[in-house]
């Protein structure tokens, strides 16, 4: 997989100040065809007409490219809650639409991906895999997102608390078996 680096990772500059603490990660999908590729253009774009209110997470993932688009210790605006932004790393996996791109296996290896990342992440971060550090969008704003994964995963449920719980716990499942497989090197691609 390629690690692609954005201009913020060489700048002095910043977008946002640094996070408080880091508490965890949230796994959102995109509903777009985008690869992660793309998003260096659409995010470009979003900086060129000043609207990176709209949104905007750290990392952007697919099977082929992993976009480290602004420093991981630093605020994001990726879960329309403050609290959220502020203590936790946005991993975007893209081309998740539904009847999009990819087929549901696929996309399927683009979450792989993404369980990688954020394995890679919370180990960087002296992070345990449990439900307090593995999140997803929903938990935190009333959105569909992750919606490929949640119809893939847990089908017609309903959003509540339980269906919440058994898709954080197979996110969980995913991102432990990296977990432990994390090497030092591996750490050194974080930029």
């Amino acid at each position: 997989m390629e690690h692609i680096y954005s201009d913020y990772y060489i700048k002095d500059n910043k977008i946002t100040d640094l996070k408080p603490e880091i508490l965890g990660i949230v796994l959102h999908d995109d509903a777009e065809n985008y690869t992660a590729k793309d998003y260096i253009v659409w995010l470009n774009n979003r900086i060129a007409n000043d609207e990176l209110e709209k949104g905007w997470a750290s990392v952007y993932v697919d099977t082929k490219s992993c976009y480290w688009f602004h420093p991981t210790p630093y605020i994001e605006w990726h879960c329309g809650n403050t609290f959220a932004n502020k203590h936790f790393i946005g991993i975007e996996r893209c081309q998740s639409k539904i009847n999009g791109v990819l087929t549901d296996d696929e996309f399927m290896e683009n979450e792989e991906v993404s369980f990688w990342v954020a394995a890679l992440l919370l180990k960087k971060y002296n992070l345990l895999v449990n439900r307090k550090t593995v999140r997803i969008h929903k938990e935190f704003f009333d959105t569909e997102c992750p919606a490929r994964a949640w119809s893939i995963h847990n089908g017609n449920a309903k959003t509540n608390n339980q269906s919440i719980t058994k898709l954080k716990d197979y996110f969980i499942n995913k991102i432990q078996n990296y977990y432990d497989t994390i090497t030092d090197i591996d750490l050194l691609q974080l930029g």
